[in-house]
C-alpha cells in the first residue's frame, strides 16, 4: 500500500515525540511492506538542515516584534488561513505521489489534507495525538481562540474522515462524545523499539560521575510543567537525607529544568543531582539504561489523554519504573507486577515509593525484566504499525465501489 504520510508540525526537531512516532511508524509500516512518502508541510526552511537564506533570516528578524505581539490574536486565523492556502499544493501533491491513502497528523485547523483527498478521490486517515481545540484552550490560553469554532471545525473535519486512530481509550472517548462515529476511531497506543532501548545499553561514563553511589534513580524528559517536576523535587529532598548512598540522573531540558537544578544547588546536592541537559537521540537508551530506578512523575490529572512514549523507553531498558497512575498509564504498568504507581494527588507518595526500591534490589531487578517482557509482547512499534496498517487498509476498502 502507498502511503502519503503529511505532518503539520512546524519544526520536527522542537517535537522530539513527535519526529520519534514518525520515524519510527514510517519505518514499521515499510518494514511491513507498505511504502511511505513522509511530506513535512509547515516545516522551517532550515528544518532539514540545509540552512536558512541570511536574507531570509534577516527578514525573519525584523518581523519577530510584531508577530510577537500579535500571534497571540491572529494565530487561529493564521491556521485557518494556512489550512485554505494549503488545498491546492496538497492536491498537487497527491497527484505527484499517488498514494492509495492519506495519512495526516491532526493539528489546529487542519482541513486542507481532507479536501484535497476528498477532490484526488484518495481515502483519508487522520492520527490524532492530543484533542487540539481542547488542549489549545487548556494549555495555550495565551491564544485568543474564538468561542467554540475550534471545536466545531475538529469535530466536523474528524467525522468526515474514512477513518482515525488516536493513542488512547481516554482520547477515543473525548471524540465519540463530541459526536464522532464510534467505528471510526480505533486506540493505537505508542510503541518502543526494542533493539535500541534494551538492558545491556548502559552508558558507563554516568557510573563514572558517581563512583561510591550505589542507587542512581533517573528522570528523561522535557521538564514541562505537566510533567509533576514539583513532585519530582520533592522525592529528591525526601530521598537524599535519607538515603546517601543515592544519586540522581536528570536528562533533557526545558522551562522548568534551570528552577530545579538551582534548587538542588541551594540544598548542597550538586554533587548527587547531574543535570545533563539537552541530548541527543541516540545518548538517551545508554542514559535510561544506566540508571537503577526511573521515574515518570505527571500532574493528577481526570483527563490524561497521552500515551507517554518515554514510559514504554523506560520499560524497555528493564529498569524499575515508578509513575503517576494517570491515564493509560494504569493500563500499561500493573502495580506491584511490572512496576509502581503512585498517586500523584497524595503528598509524599512518589518519594515513599522511591525509598522502597532504594531500599531492595531484588525486588527493582523482579520489576525491571517484567516490564521488559511486557513492551516485548505488547507495545513495540511493530505492534503499533500493524495497528495503524488495519486502519489504513479498512479506509482504502471503504473508498472502494461496495465499501462502506
Amino acid at each position: 500500500m502507498r502511503v502519503l504520510y503529511l505532518n503539520y508540525e512546524w519544526d520536527p526537531r522542537e517535537s522530539p515525540g513527535a519526529l520519534t512516532h514518525i520515524r519510527e511508524l514510517s519505518r514499521e509500516l515499510a518494514a511491513l511492506g507498505h511504502t511511505v512518502m513522509i511530506e513535512n508541510r509547515h516545516r522551517f526552511p532550515d528544518a532539514a538542515g540545509n540552512g536558512t537564506h541570511p536574507q531570509a533570516l534577516a527578514a525573519v528578524h525584523r518581523s519577530s516584534r510584531l508577530r510577537e505581539r500579535l500571534s497571540p490574536y491572529l494565530h487561529e486565523t493564521a491556521a485557518f488561513c494556512r489550512a485554505l492556502r494549503g488545498i491546492g499544493a496538497e492536491v498537487t501533491l497527491i497527484q505527484r505521489q499517488e498514494p492509495e491513502v492519506v495519512l495526516a497528523r491532526h493539528s489546529l485547523h487542519q482541513f486542507s489534507s481532507l479536501i484535497a483527498a476528498r477532490r484526488c478521490g484518495v481515502p483519508i486517515v487522520f492520527e490524532v495525538n492530543a484533542p487540539t481545540a481542547y488542549e489549545y484552550r487548556q494549555y495555550r490560553s495565551h491564544y485568543h481562540l474564538l468561542p467554540v469554532f475550534a471545536e466545531w471545525l475538529e469535530a466536523r473535519t474528524l467525522s468526515r474522515a474514512d477513518g482515525m486512530f488516536v493513542v488512547s481509550e481516554l482520547l477515543k472517548r473525548h471524540f465519540v462524545e463530541r459526536g464522532i462515529p464510534e467505528w471510526k476511531v480505533r486506540v493505537v497506543p505508542n510503541g518502543v523499539d526494542i533493539s535500541r532501548f534494551r538492558p545491556g545499553t548502559v552508558d558507563p561514563r554516568v557510573r563514572q560521575r558517581f563512583r561510591g553511589k550505589s542507587v542512581v534513580l533517573g528522570f528523561v524528559g522535557s521538564f514541562a510543567r505537566f510533567h509533576g517536576i514539583d513532585q519530582l523535587r520533592e522525592a529528591i529532598d525526601y530521598i537524599a537525607p535519607l538515603r546517601p548512598e543515592t544519586c540522581f540522573l536528570m536528562v533533557g531540558a526545558g522551562e522548568l529544568a534551570t528552577d530545579l537544578q538551582d534548587h538542588c544547588r541551594r540544598q548542597g546536592l550538586s554533587r548527587r543531582v547531574y543535570f545533563t541537559g539537552h541530548v541527543a537521540s541516540e545518548e538517551v537508551p545508554g542514559l535510561m539504561a544506566a540508571a537503577d530506578i526511573l521515574i515518570a512523575p505527571y500532574e493528577a490529572q481526570e483527563f490524561f489523554y497521552l500515551s507517554p512514549i518515554k514510559i514504554f523507553e523506560y520499560m524497555a531498558v528493564g529498569r524499575a519504573v515508578v509513575a503517576a497512575g494517570v491515564g493509560q498509564i494504569r493500563e500499561i504498568i500493573q502495580d506491584e507486577a511490572n512496576g509502581l504507581l503512585y498517586e500523584p494527588a497524595s503528598a509524599g507518595a512518589l518519594g515513599e515509593r522511591l525509598l522502597r526500591l532504594v531500599d531492595d534490589p531484588d525486588f527493582r531487578r523482579r520489576l525491571g525484566e517484567a516490564a521488559r517482557r511486557t513492551v516485548e509482547s505488547r507495545y513495540t512499534w511493530r505492534v503499533s504499525a500493524e495497528g495503524v496498517a488495519a486502519v489504513l487498509e479498512q479506509a482504502r476498502e471503504r473508498r472502494r465501489p461496495g465499501g462502506r
